[in-house]
């Protein structure tokens, strides 16, 4: 039987450095790093700062997509995925250029207009691959550490999508604590042991 182990918190509450730690004394660890998109100068210097602080003993794959599939392959049996949040996002554009194309100005129409109905079936195409992933890890006895962004402590979003995304966002979050052996939640660099 698989393990799964949950840090949620803020952007910038330690969480990250905290899971790597949980690890830090094994050599041989799956990194899956899930900001593989990184568009602006901003991002891409956090993602560097990810990637030079990460042991370079560690096996870093920097997917968003066949996760389960990784766990499920993987010689390793000790991963690290960071985070659920741009795994969650990203795999959101990606159902999104699967269904309107590849031009975001197209997607963004597209999504300002999407009935409850769509919204549903996007969400249930979310969680299924959460579902997949999260299996992976039981059947195959693998220990999987996710670092996840505490969405419904922040200021409310002022549109309907984002909303909405916010909450899938909170969903993808509480069935991964569900499903979690433990959990963690850091705020301000402090964590706090909650399951």
């Amino acid at each position: 039987m698989g393990e799964i182990i949950l840090i949620t918190g803020g952007a910038r509450s330690g969480k990250s450095s905290f899971a790597e730690s949980l690890l830090n004394t094994e050599e041989k660890i799956s990194y899956i790093a899930t900001n593989c998109s990184a568009q602006d100068d901003e991002m891409k210097k956090r993602v560097s700062l990810h990637q030079e602080r990460r042991s370079k003993n560690w096996q870093t794959k920097e997917i968003f997509l066949g996760v389960a599939d990784l766990i499920e392959q993987s010689q390793l049996s000790i991963h690290l995925l960071d985070c659920a949040t741009m795994l969650t996002t990203n795999y959101f554009f990606h159902l999104m250029k699967k269904k309107f194309g590849e031009d975001f100005k197209v997607i963004d129409e597209k999504i300002a207009g999407l009935s409850e109905n769509e919204k549903q079936v996007i969400e249930a195409e979310i969680l299924n691959e959460w579902q997949s992933i999260l299996t992976a890890v039981k059947n195959n006895s693998r220990q999987l550490v996710i670092v996840t962004n505490e969405v419904g402590l922040g200021i409310v979003p002022e549109n309907d999508f984002s909303r909405w995304f916010r909450d899938v966002l909170g969903r993808v979050n509480q069935m991964i604590g569900k499903e979690a052996d433990a959990a963690f939640l850091v705020v301000a660099g402090i964590p706090m042991k909650i399951k």
